[in-house]
């Protein structure tokens, strides 16, 4: 698939380059690329100043300015070939850098950008200038273009006189591929991008919508360099250059990596480093600040190979990340790494073709690589958005379902009431025994006590709320060493939950230990994979939390779970325990047809630290007025316990206990502390 790829995108480059370089068929032309003149003085008062002029030097006209600034005028004479003598003719001059005025014979046949003190460049604008053929000479004729120069000066794109047939389409094809796709791809970006800040406007959580509109609305800024020249009322009379150049051209795209780092981070769910934050920062800001303390546009360009140099950093820690992700196999993070590898190729296209190659003459590809890296990330983000939108509608035809079993069972116990007295007690005998069973049979599977660990202080509370439980807690110990903690609610109530328990917890004590040296995110991934596979068509799902514990490490993470907190030792201060505003959060376990992304965060503790885990029993109690014991309430509870874990699960009980008092609970309480020693 990705030969396949980026075969595809050879193709298209090498299609690109045809279609730059053809002419039309049968055309005589009348080339411009080569035999010039030039002389640093106005002909029109010393016409004995011009010199020969290199043909590398076309591209390159700042060099023979002193200190790269200044007027150059360049002389070119021919004679109208027997084939274009009585035709329409046309002078294409390709793309001028900074800006021109052109004269043939002696007179003005056309000009584009601006001189100084008002200079403003027409680079993007193809120079197309129609001859009269009152100015043809049947001898010599002369062909004067004036130049202004400040820091870079070219003429490119393979110039010519010829039919105006032929030099019209010469025109358009470098107006299109310089300017005119530009404006179409800088309309879409902006649209995209105004759509996900929407989005994120809406859900505050989506941080990759943040990201990713941001990075579209300045891409279609920064490309206002390109097709500019195709807005009638922009001439750029209005406006600094300098400040132009260095606003959008020379400043936006070093926001660029650090904006594509922080999708990036959002996306898989992982965090940087106050370090490394702060050095993205840095090089971002840092040629920001540079580029708009460049006292003139010459100077500016001096410092480009300076600045470009900036970016590699920036750019290889995206790489770094991605490829990072991949060799951990997380899922999505190679789609990303190939979503990205347009632009990687188109950069290189542009080196070897500018500069190594030095084909002025091919347009540059890379905002077209970066398009395609924008609609790769589009259908990325599409398709995670239509997965989350079938998790919904999953849960929405499943709670439809509760409602139906729940209407079915109250009807089969309408129809109990026919029984004789004799019959219901039988059946109620029957149905007591059966669940006395299930729940010696679940007891069993759990720990009712652990050994004493040398580094972890716990204490925890399991209450069913009717014989058989959905929730399902689990130690991971090994030779006296706790390795991990796992905290997980089966949907639903009665048998059927309690089996689910009961065949979760050995899946996911297995993969557990099988994968003590794979991130979390992963051994999640194969506990849900494992209990969709072995529960079958079984409706219930799992959320769950579980943790993995190594010195003062502790690796989180959630699966729709409530949040976990944690409690500082030395202060008290108890927060959910989330990074950079994430919990660790990720999709629900054991449903089949889908496949959720799972992250984990890692922090440190220190001893006194401890950390609370429950089943939402514990935050969506209430009491007699109706009122929600809720986040605050465990956060006020558990930051004023104190003690060692038996000793603080005990205060947020007696908290809970109070709050509720007289209103009987609703689903099974699983509460599990964990205090570092």
């Amino acid at each position: 698939m990705k030969k396949k790829f980026f075969s595809v995108l050879a193709f298209l480059a090498f299609a690109l380059f045809l279609f730059s370089a053809c002419s039309s068929v049968g055309s005589e032309r009348i080339r411009l690329d080569t035999g010039w003149t030039y002389s640093l003085y106005d002909p029109e008062f010393d016409n004995s100043g011009f010199k020969e002029l290199d043909d590398e030097m076309l591209s390159q006209l700042e060099r023979l300015l002193p200190e790269s600034q200044g007027y150059i005028w360049l002389k070119k004479t021919f004679e109208l070939p027997q084939s274009l003598k009585g035709k329409l003719l046309g002078c294409y001059l390709g793309r001028i850098t900074i800006a021109d005025e052109t004269f043939l014979n002696g007179t003005m046949i056309g000009g584009e950008g601006l001189f100084p003190p008002h200079e403003f460049s027409a680079w993007n604008r193809s120079r197309l200038y129609s001859i009269p053929e009152k100015l043809i000479s049947d001898g010599e004729n002369t062909l004067l273009v004036k130049i202004w120069v400040d820091g870079e000066g070219s003429i490119v794109s393979n110039p010519f006189i010829g039919e105006i047939n032929d030099a019209t389409m010469a025109s358009k094809r470098v107006a299109f591929w310089a300017s005119r796709i530009q404006l179409v791809f800088a309309f879409f970006m902006l649209g995209i991008g105004i759509y996900h800040l929407i989005l994120y406007a809406k859900s505050r959580t989506e941080k990759d919508n943040f990201a990713f509109g941001l990075i579209n609305v300045i891409s279609s800024i920064y490309l206002f360099v390109f097709y500019n020249v195709e807005i009638p009322s922009f001439t750029g009379e209005n406006i600094s250059f300098l400040w132009f150049q260095k606003i959008f051209s020379s400043g936006l795209p070093y926001l660029l990596p650090f904006l594509v780092t922080m999708y990036i981070n959002s996306f898989l769910k992982r965090n940087d480093r106050k370090p490394i934050f702060i050095a993205r920062v840095v090089f971002a800001v840092v040629p920001v600040f540079i580029v708009l303390c460049c006292p003139s546009y010459r100077v500016l360009r001096q410092m480009q190979p300076l600045l470009q140099a900036m970016l590699i950093p920036p750019m290889l820690y995206i790489i770094i990340i991605l490829v990072g992700k991949v060799v951990q196999k997380q899922r999505d993070s190679l789609t990303l790494l190939i979503g990205f590898s347009p632009l990687v190729l188109a950069v290189v296209l542009d080196f070897l073709i500018h500069s190594v190659l030095n084909l002025y003459d091919f347009p540059y590809i890379s905002s077209i690589g970066w398009q395609l890296v924008i609609l790769t990330l589009l259908f990325i983000m599409a398709n995670r958005f239509a997965n989350s939108k079938l998790e919904v509608e999953y849960l929405n035809k499943n709670l439809e379902k509760e409602v139906a079993d729940r209407t079915k069972e109250l009807s089969e116990s309408n129809e109990q009431l026919s029984l004789t007295n004799e019959e219901l007690f039988t059946a109620k005998r029957r149905a007591d025994r059966d669940m006395q069973l299930a729940v010696y049979v679940q007891r069993s599977f759990y720990q009712s006590s652990l050994p004493e660990f040398e580094d972890w202080d716990i204490a925890w509370h399991f209450t069913p709320m009717a014989g058989v439980s959905g929730d399902l807690y689990d130690f991971f110990v090994h030779k006296n060493v706790l390795n991990g903690v796992g905290l997980f609610d089966v949907s639903g109530h009665g048998i059927a939950s309690g089996l689910v328990t009961m065949l979760a917890k050995t899946v996911i004590d297995r993969k557990f230990h099988d994968g003590l040296n794979e991130p979390l995110a992963n051994v999640m991934s194969e506990i849900n994979k494992q209990i969709g596979e072995e529960k079958g068509d079984i409706e219930n799902y799992l959320t769950g939390v579980m943790l993995r514990l190594k010195g003062n490490k502790v690796e989180y993470l959630s699966a729709g779970h409530p949040k976990a907190f944690f409690r500082s030792g030395s202060s008290g201060k108890t927060v959910p325990i989330e990074v950079d505003g994430k919990s660790g959060s990720g999709g629900l376990i054991g449903i089949p047809m889908l496949e959720p992304e799972y992250s984990a965060i890692g922090f440190s503790v220190k001893s006194g630290d401890s950390i609370l885990l429950y089943t939402d029993c514990l935050s969506e109690s209430r009491n007699k007025n109706g009122e929600e014991y809720g986040y605050e309430g465990i956060t006020k509870a558990f930051a004023k316990a104190d003690g060692n874990a038996h000793q603080k699960l005990d205060s947020l009980l007696e908290d809970f206990k109070a709050f509720t008092d007289g209103v009987p609970a609703n689903d099974d309480l699983t509460v599990i502390v964990l205090q570092k020693k």
